[in-house]
């Protein structure tokens, strides 16, 4: 119900879509740019090596002996990992470098996607609550010191966490293909969504809580981590839309040969936004708009209203109501 109800807000309010896709075109081209001219010539030579080489090939060809039905190499994966890994051992002070510059980069283009997503998460707010539509800009522009705090806080643990999860993803990967064969790949792939769901059924609270509820920054955050009420219904709605999400993207980059990414990401992106308004709405009983002819009324609500009527309804129908009651002359 709380999906079908994020994806009539998306259909609803479309135009948050093209917002979100020039916010990120224009952000991500110039930090992309940047970091190009700026990091390419020290990460270049480490990418075209030819460890890291054998591995994309031993990637390509383990995956087409396996599609192919010719079975698969278990010892050819772990042995390019090796490989890379020695490469990297034996190069430390210029991988660190490397490290070091392009996370910087991946630090701005994170810092500024998340500030974009406070905005979105305004719009999506605006909409829910009253039907109103703001410019993304001029959002941006009002509320740009709580954007910043809410994106300074969460680029940092967003990317430690992924870069863990990606790591264990792929050491599950590459070593765990020797003892159950491609079944390891489809492992890691279920480690990453169950993993990435948790994260998201707390850490999707943190930007309603600051928006809808207008708490400060701490408030907020603390509020991720204390508000528990239907944590896992939200960890199996975010695992159902982060395999349609990867779906579609994958399938649009195939058909479209990467031009259509610049829509769905987006996309994706408005989608996951909207789902934790949704869930914040739900959770915290409140009214919320889907349409402009349809209002969602969670249960506690109606449950409240109810258990009014009826006490309203015994107190007309109370032999005390029809008693006249005697004034009193102070």
């Amino acid at each position: 119900m709380r999906i079908k109800n994020a994806f009539k807000i998306l259909i609803s309010n479309s135009t948050v879509i093209y917002k979100t896709v020039f916010y990120k075109l224009i952000t991500s081209s110039i930090i992309i740019l940047l970091g190009y001219l700026c990091v390419a010539g020290d990460v270049r030579p480490i990418l075209r090596s030819k460890e890291i080489k054998d591995f994309w090939d031993a990637i390509i060809a383990t995956l087409t002996t396996f599609i192919n039905g010719d079975g698969i190499n278990r010892e050819l994966l772990p042995q390019s990992f090796d490989a890379v890994l020695a490469m990297l051992k034996n190069n430390t002070q210029d991988i660190f470098l490397a490290f070091l510059e392009v996370g910087l980069f991946m630090f701005l283009l994170n810092l500024f996607e998340r500030i974009g997503n406070y905005g979105i998460g305004f719009l999506t707010n605006g909409f829910m609550s009253s039907l109103s539509k703001y410019s993304l800009v001029a959002t941006l522009l009002a509320n740009f010191g709580k954007a910043f705090l809410y994106a300074i806080i969460i680029t940092p643990i967003v990317m430690i966490f992924d870069g863990i999860v990606l790591t264990l993803a792929v050491l599950i990967s590459v070593y765990g293909i020797k003892f159950i064969s491609v079944f390891a790949i489809i492992l890691s792939l279920i480690f990453v969504v169950v993993v990435l769901s948790c994260k998201y059924a707390i850490l999707s609270r943190f930007m309603p809580a600051l928006i809808t509820d207008k708490k400060s920054v701490g408030e907020a955050f603390k509020y991720c981590f204390t508000k528990r009420d239907k944590y896992w219904t939200m960890v199996g709605n975010y695992a159902f839309v982060i395999m349609i999400a990867f779906y579609l993207n994958v399938s649009v980059a195939v058909f479209t040969l990467g031009a259509g990414l610049i829509v769905s990401l987006p996309l994706s992106l408005v989608f996951i936004t909207i789902v934790a308004f949704v869930d914040h709405y739900q959770i915290e009983g409140k009214k919320y708009y889907v349409s402009g002819e349809e209002v969602v009324t969670p249960r506690q609500m109606r449950e409240h209203a109810e258990l009014l009527k009826m006490k309203r309804r015994k107190f007309f129908l109370s032999p005390l109501f029809f008693c006249k009651v005697p004034l009193i002359d102070l």
